[in-house]
């Protein structure tokens, strides 16, 4: 008995020699394993401001609110600690026992709740009650800007909009701390440790503009209503930057207008008829094949590939100069441009202006369109092709290539964000994508007073701004069966696109309706183009002349 008490008091010294000697830097730190836990600090998400600092969306902190019911040990003790715990969520005592009742060990008590009901909960010292960090993402100009800013979800993740596609500027980098833990598995008093601050994300300063939007958003959805329309898009441009000034999406629900679900100005594609003529003439006029005064013997209807197309309007075989082939928007005059040109070259020239490709938004969702290779060309497609009901295209890349005539043949990429910020508040503005050249000054300099008649004597007369010199296009197409081939009978999409003053442009913008009663661009679009340019002309400062206050981001942040 004597030896086995010997052995097993020498077995116990030796353990006690490895635990607190020779091994006691490990025990030591399983301990503090134990009672030590690791938890994430979430970082603030960017903000993003409008090009002259308004505030569009930022992140305030919050806390998730929740309970671990497995800790509430009876009926009794979910009835007497419910009162308190209601009037601090401003519940009801019925709906806060029911939630205390789930059994499920994590229930949601309350999201995103403010440091007041926070403290009021933490004053409860209810230990079965845990505050989970959090943040809301709040918009102060509502949806207004809806669906450029996007949604945030769950977690911090951008979803969709500028949120998804800057997801990993705006949403900055976590950080963590070690917090003691308790054996119920409470956080207990005391300092923490191993602390990383968490960082916030970079904000965004755009080119959009929140009293344009305003506007904009106003003048499109009367006339959604006004036309009862299915749908509208319209887009404004800094002409020389490519910055998008505003960019609306409304879809008609009812006898009221709301934001559409997605961006249709670079997502939707449609047919978009007459616009598409800049592309052939401009084809035509680059290489020489004709002059803006030459004339064409312009029958009313052509036929191609055993298809008959015809202007819109009945009128019997006339001559009509290159000039008014454009201004009075003839079918039948530009498919013989068309034909004089070719189909290589009309192909290039829809490539070259843009069309085909994504835009240097590269949105997400965002479509190239759809236009036919030249080498897979059915007969009928020299007829349908140069006057824009042979390809389908988004209203982002109409605007572009129409913002390149006014840049003097410069194609300019468009853009939505101007500036980053980083976490002190301090602005650096992004360096401008490369422009490059898509049509000879030349080519331009014949173009131009084309433009300008479709608006002063042409399709487009009610575009026209007192005062000011516009040049711009028309555009009017059927819809397609979604069942089959042919067109939807009575439906219509219905553009207008153009730029001011046209001699020295500032703005470019775009008007797109979907299903309007008046079928034709000229008349659906046009006006809702002139009201909208009216009050950019005046917003900017911009005179006839030219002289402008546009001049890339003009937000109050601080710079470097």
């Amino acid at each position: 008995m004597l030896v086995l008490s010997a052995a097993m008091l020498l077995l116990l010294i030796g353990r006690v020699v490895d635990v607190q000697g020779l091994n006691a830097s490990k025990y030591a730190s399983y301990g503090q394993s134990e009672q030590y836990q690791q938890v994430t600090l979430p970082a603030l998400r960017g903000t993003l401001y409008d090009r002259n600092g308004n505030l569009l969306a930022a992140s305030a902190p919050r806390v998730d609110i929740v309970s671990d019911d497995f800790l509430i040990h009876s009926a009794a003790t979910a009835a007497s600690d419910a009162p308190g715990l209601a009037r601090a969520l401003d519940l009801s005592q019925s709906k806060v026992i029911s939630l205390l009742s789930e059994h499920n060990g994590y229930v949601a008590l309350a999201d995103d709740v403010n440091s007041t009901v926070e403290n009021k909960v933490a004053d409860l010292a209810l230990p079965f009650v845990s505050f989970v960090p959090a943040e809301i993402r709040e918009e102060p100009t509502g949806n207004l800007f809806a669906p450029l800013l996007g949604q945030v979800g769950y977690g911090g993740k951008g979803l969709s909009g500028l949120e998804y596609l800057y997801q990993n500027a705006l949403s900055g980098a976590a950080g963590s701390e070690q917090v003691v833990i308790g054996p119920s598995g409470d956080q207990l008093p005391g300092a923490a440790k191993g602390v990383k601050p968490a960082m916030q994300g970079t904000g965004l300063v755009l080119t959009l503009d929140q009293a344009l939007q305003y506007e904009v958003t106003q003048a499109l959805s009367a006339q959604v209503l006004g036309q009862k329309a299915q749908s509208g898009v319209a887009v404004v441009l800094d002409t020389k930057t490519g910055g998008v000034l505003s960019m609306v999406n409304l879809v008609r629900v009812g006898d009221k207008v709301e934001p559409a679900e997605q961006n249709l100005a670079t997502n939707a594609v449609y047919q978009p008829g007459s616009v598409m003529k800049l592309a052939t003439v401009s084809g035509a006029l680059q290489n020489g094949l004709i002059t803006p005064d030459e004339e064409f013997t312009v029958p009313y209807t052509i036929w191609v590939g055993g298809w008959p197309f015809e202007d819109a309007d009945y009128h019997p075989t006339e001559q009509l100069p290159v000039s008014q082939i454009l201004a009075q928007s003839s079918n039948v005059g530009t498919i013989e441009i068309a034909h004089l040109l070719g189909e290589e070259r009309l192909q290039y020239m829809l490539k070259n202006l843009g069309f085909g490709e994504k835009t240097a938004l590269d949105w997400p969702g965002e479509s190239a369109g759809l236009v036919p290779t030249a080498s897979n060309w059915s007969a009928a497609d020299m007829g349908t092709v140069p006057i824009g009901t042979g390809e389908a295209v988004t209203a982002m890349q109409i605007v572009d290539a129409y913002n390149a005539v006014a840049n003097g043949g410069e194609y300019v990429p468009p853009k939505l964000v101007e500036a980053t910020v980083g976490p002190n508040g301090v602005e650096h503005v992004l360096p401008a994508t490369a422009a490059h050249r898509v049509l000879d000054q030349s080519t331009v300099d014949e173009l131009l007073p084309m433009l300008e008649d479709v608006t002063s004597e042409g399709t487009g007369v009610e575009a026209e701004i007192p005062g000011y010199t516009v040049a711009g296009k028309t555009g009017t197409a059927q819809i397609p069966r979604t069942t089959g081939p042919g067109y939807q009978l009575g439906a219509w999409m219905a553009t207008f696109v153009g730029f001011v003053p046209a001699q020295n442009p500032q703005l470019t913008a775009i008007v797109v309706l979907n299903h309007p009663s008046a079928m034709y661009g000229g008349s659906a679009s046009a006006p809702v183009f002139a009201t909208i340019m009216k009050y950019a002309l005046r917003h900017f400062d911009i005179s006839p002349s030219g002289a402008s206050g546009l001049s890339g981001t003009t937000s109050n942040l601080t710079k470097p």
